[in-house]
């Protein structure tokens, strides 16, 4: 895969701006870490887009986005996001980076809306993002407790019509099993061996259709690579998007 054309300065280059959408119930304390451990490469940015659409969303993005080709990267509901403005402005994307986002549409996707419609409006969704926490990570103790923790934070500031939003979106996306194919860009897929809420399996599907895609499994990884391997996923970034200097 080539490398991003960053512009090179002497024996230096200026960093590639880079969009980052945080995954459902989260926010920018999502990438906090993450942002640190690229700055220099890249110049990172948090967007967390609320409305019943994928399209609406990635128009969102864009409208805020620098005018010169930027990067975009999503975890979960903001890999769905991300994957969306790489296929309506192609132009404007020079890479894109998606975690636990498969390209198809779920079976039972409407039940799954349902019942977290359900637990908002019975006032049950701290309930619901407390199961949530105790399965969206692989490891029970350590790094992973730490990480679940993290996402505790999160999901407790959500308000209850942006995780509704977010979620509706999430329920009538778009299939783009095949779709995806058009996406021409440099793209790395960050996948956590064990996670519970999108199989690895989805992640190599996308590998095969599009073009120029690279796959990357986290072992002992769930489902937030940034907050369970942000090290790791920080280096994966820069060994496939990073210019070969």
């Amino acid at each position: 895969m080539a490398g991003l054309p960053f512009a090179l300065i002497g024996t230096n280059y200026t960093p590639m701006r880079m969009i980052m959408i945080p995954a459902l119930a989260c926010d920018d304390r999502l990438y906090t870490e993450l942002v640190e451990l690229l700055r220099g490469d890249f110049e990172c940015s948090v967007v967390n887009p609320a409305a019943p659409t994928m399209a609406a969303c990635a128009e969102a993005v864009l409208g805020g986005a620098p005018e010169e080709p930027f990067a975009v990267l999503g975890t979960s509901f903001g890999g769905h996001v991300a994957r969306e403005v790489a296929l309506t402005a192609p132009e404007r994307v020079a890479a894109l980076v998606v975690m636990g986002a498969g390209a198809a549409t779920g079976a039972g996707a409407a039940d799954v809306f349902a019942e977290r419609r359900r637990a908002v409006e019975e006032g049950e969704l701290p309930d619901y993002l407390e199961t949530m926490a105790r399965t969206i990570v692989f490891e029970s103790d350590g790094r992973g407790e730490a990480a679940a923790n993290a996402f505790r934070l999160m999901a407790r500031d959500v308000a209850p019509s942006r995780f509704l939003a977010q979620a509706e979106a999430l329920a009538r996306r778009d299939d783009h099993s095949t779709t995806i194919s058009r996406i021409a860009c440099p793209t790395l897929l960050l996948w956590g061996e064990k996670d519970s809420f999108s199989d690895p399996k989805a992640a190599k599907a996308m590998a095969g259709v599009m073009p120029n895609a690279e796959l990357s499994i986290i072992a002992e990884c769930g489902h937030l690579p940034c907050l369970e391997r942000p090290m790791r996923v920080a280096s994966e970034i820069r060994r496939v998007l990073r210019p070969q200097v």
